[in-house]
């Protein structure tokens, strides 16, 4: 692991933080980094909707259980046009609505600094929302001080903080130009809890066409998913499929290819 060090007088500059907190690993290391080192923060979680079931509930118990104030903030990113209408530019304009209410936030709540969980090994190509961080002034300490995925997950380890399947807003689900509706962001969310508690690992339920499904989850389990196949159906899809290539990182246009 990289030299600590780099973290702790970072965040300490920082100080008072808002820990911009989703519920998955690597913001929830901040949160539990930025406690061990003593560092004044609160912890902003944006409901928006397109968030994926257990993220929320699993921010909040962090919290309570570092003791650390928590504030979530509803906001619906389907009144916003070019996240209904998925757009192009849709992860872009998602990640800059709620990194601005989170910055308001911590402005009221008069902290000085908004940081996040971007570490070093996240790519500008496949996290579009990246740049609103940098045109808000939001800072990601794990990247700042070059620590990669690998970094923070042994550094999840060491704080007792659970390491999450990689996540991504459930809007990623569905084909860029096809209508964000919240029918089919409904059952995106029912299926892939219903996978989520008989499969490992991270598991995709790519929407389009409204209830036409494909599942992308670790090959080795596809035995285990056909059996499956009949209870995603009944949920409300018409038609299911099971990904030959397994979990493609890159959206529901991804499976297209």
């Amino acid at each position: 692991m990289r030299d600590m060090s780099c973290l702790a007088s970072l965040l300490r500059s920082f100080e008072p933080i808002a820990v911009a907190l989703s519920g998955g690993t690597d913001s929830s290391v901040l949160l539990a980094l930025a406690r061990r080192h003593g560092v004044r923060a609160i912890a902003v979680s944006v409901d928006t909707g397109l968030t994926p079931p257990g993220e929320l509930p699993a921010a909040r118990e962090l919290s309570e259980r570092l003791g650390v104030p928590h504030v979530v903030i509803t906001l619906d990113m389907l009144d916003i046009p070019a996240v209904r209408e998925n757009r192009p530019d849709r992860c872009y304009v998602c990640k800059r609505a709620m990194m601005e209410a989170i910055v308001a936030e911590a402005k009221r709540r008069e902290c000085r600094t908004v940081v996040d969980g971007t570490h070093a090994d996240d790519r500008a190509d496949t996290r579009p929302g990246l740049r609103a961080l940098s045109e808000l002034g939001i800072r990601s300490p794990f990247a700042e001080c070059g620590m990669g995925k690998e970094d923070v997950e042994a550094l999840a380890r060491e704080l007792g903080v659970p390491v999450r399947p990689p996540s991504a807003c459930l809007a990623t689900r569905i084909p860029t130009g096809e209508t964000v509706t919240r029918e089919c962001l409904a059952l995106v969310a029912a299926a892939e809890a219903l996978l989520a508690r008989e499969i490992p690992g991270t598991i995709r339920v790519r929407c389009t066409d409204g209830r036409r499904a494909s599942i992308e989850a670790d090959p080795a389990y596809r035995r285990r998913l056909e059996e499956l196949l009949d209870a995603v159906k009944e949920l409300g899809f018409e038609d299911v499929v099971i990904a030959q290539a397994g979990y493609r990182e890159g959206g529901a246009d991804s499976w297209k290819r």
